[in-house]
């Protein structure tokens, strides 16, 4: 029984080892691995501003002004896509698509305006970056009107404008303008 006993110790003490060196041998491996990547140099930058693998603007890009301004909304499921474009300097108004995509992180002068159907309400609507969801910032009032903010705008920020209810008439508006940098 004594005999059992011992070699049973001596199998555990034997595991036990074998544990203490695959413990050591791991961290062995994750520190060499850490302190490799960690002395490989930053590539060289571009000056070009990314949110994954999607090119958004230069350094030179958002040196200047940043403002657009598009009028003459036609709805499209619920957003408006304009059919004018009144002004449209530096990066950020996509005409196609009625969104303005910050690409110059700043504050920023966002301003909406309609008439339309008496129910019609207008929502100027932000997606955040890295979100799904369309948050609602200002509306209109019932039948219509006008609305205008001063928003903090980080860059891969979406902002357009949302028909809530109702039908607009070709005289509404979106126009956007950056303040300040950051």
């Amino acid at each position: 029984m004594k005999n059992s006993i011992k070699k049973y110790n001596k199998e555990i003490l034997e595991m036990f080892h074998r544990s203490v060196r695959l413990v050591w041998t791991v961290l062995l491996i994750l520190t060499t691995s850490l302190l490799t990547n960690g002395a490989r140099p930053d590539p060289p930058s571009s000056g070009i501003t990314t949110l994954g693998s999607l090119k958004l603007a230069n350094a030179e890009d958002c040196a200047g002004v940043v403002a657009f301004s598009a009028t003459s909304g036609l709805k499209t499921n619920t957003r408006l896509k304009f059919s004018q474009t009144q002004v449209n300097k530096g990066v950020g108004y996509a005409a196609e698509t009625g969104i303005f995509t910050t690409h110059c992180p700043g504050l920023y002068q966002f301003s909406l305006a309609g008439y339309g159907t008496a129910d019609l309400k207008l929502t100027l609507k932000r997606k955040a970056n890295r979100s799904d969801d369309w948050t609602p910032i200002v509306s209109t009032g019932i039948g219509g009107g006008s609305n205008l903010v001063f928003l903090d705008s980080e860059i891969g920020d979406q902002l357009a404008v949302f028909v809530d209810s109702g039908n607009p008439t070709e005289g509404t508006s979106f126009s956007g303008y950056r303040v300040a940098k950051k």
